[in-house]
């Protein structure tokens, strides 16, 4: 009994690794091709790839010369308001407790202790950037 399931199961299996005997026909007789229909097909296929080229260079051309030059028109600026940003952080790095700007009421709410570290500073604290100053 288990020698026939066997070999059933091995012939089943080994169908699928061998090559199909139809894999070297054609897909249609040499009566039903229409000649005129495939070199029409050729030709949409060439000019649809023409095009496909030509979108493709108008496109790198919009990136090289429209986006990147914008991106740094943009860039420029930004950075140096960023880095004067940072020089303020670095002056508010080195203030006391005394002189760091009033804590208002509704900054620095704690319901409850994080179970973190001492339980008052948030997740992503920056200790240059963020005080909890208690008085």
């Amino acid at each position: 009994m288990f020698k026939s399931t066997f070999q059933l199961t091995t012939k089943r299996f080994n169908s699928h690794y061998a090559p199909s005997k139809f894999l070297k026909d054609l897909a249609y007789s040499g009566s039903k091709v229409d000649k005129k229909a495939g070199e029409e097909f050729i030709k949409k296929y060439e000019e649809k790839v023409h095009h496909s080229e030509g979108i493709t260079n108008l496109w790198k051309k919009i990136t090289y010369f429209v986006a990147l030059p914008a991106l740094l028109l943009t860039v420029i600026p930004v950075g140096q308001v960023e880095l004067s940003h940072a020089k303020h952080r670095e002056h508010l790095r080195h203030l006391s407790d005394d002189e760091w700007p009033v804590q208002y009421d509704y900054q620095n709410l704690r319901q409850h202790k994080y179970f973190w570290g001492d339980g008052d500073k948030t997740l992503f604290w920056n200790s240059d950037v963020n005080r909890h100053v208690e008085k």
